[in-house]
């Protein structure tokens, strides 16, 4: 989710620190403008646990999404994330074979961008299908660690 931090933190940054050169320009006290910027700051952490609050809820949804995959009786809703994979895992060796051995120079110029498509697509759904296994991996190894009662010291 760094993405998604990425592109709300930067603008937000050089948002403040525009801010804070205004503040310095129009005031002249010392007291006045140390007290605007810890006011600036103060609101600044609202706007990141604001932030993390959604991230949050984003990878949530994703794991209750997936969950819900799981309880449905339909063979195809738990099997499209593992279907999807080895299709387009498939798709892009089949390609690299043709491109390799079987196509003359001229007719992989025309599949060039169906190539990056298919780049684009497996890049996405190997980090979405990996990096969302590896999160729920986490939280639930996280949620087993703090229900363990604290051992006795002795």
């Amino acid at each position: 989710m760094s993405w998604l931090t990425d592109i709300f933190s930067s603008n937000v940054t050089n948002l403040v620190d525009s801010v804070g050169n205004t503040i310095d320009k129009l005031v002249t006290s010392d007291e006045e403008r140390d007290k605007l910027k810890i006011e600036m700051e103060a609101e600044l952490n609202k706007l990141k646990i604001i932030q993390l609050d959604a991230i949050q809820k984003y990878d949530s949804e994703i794991s209750n999404r997936h969950m819900s995959d799981m309880k449905s009786d339909s063979w195809l809703s738990k099997n499209v994330r593992p279907l999807s994979l080895v299709f387009l895992t498939v798709s892009t060796v089949l390609l690299a074979y043709l491109t390799i051995f079987v196509l003359e120079a001229d007719k992989v110029a025309l599949i060039q961008p169906w190539k990056d498509l298919l780049q684009i697509l497996l890049v996405t759904v190997y980090a979405f299908y990996f990096g969302s296994r590896g999160f729920e991996k986490v939280n639930s190894i996280k949620a087993a660690g703090q229900s363990k009662p604290p051992q006795a010291k002795g």
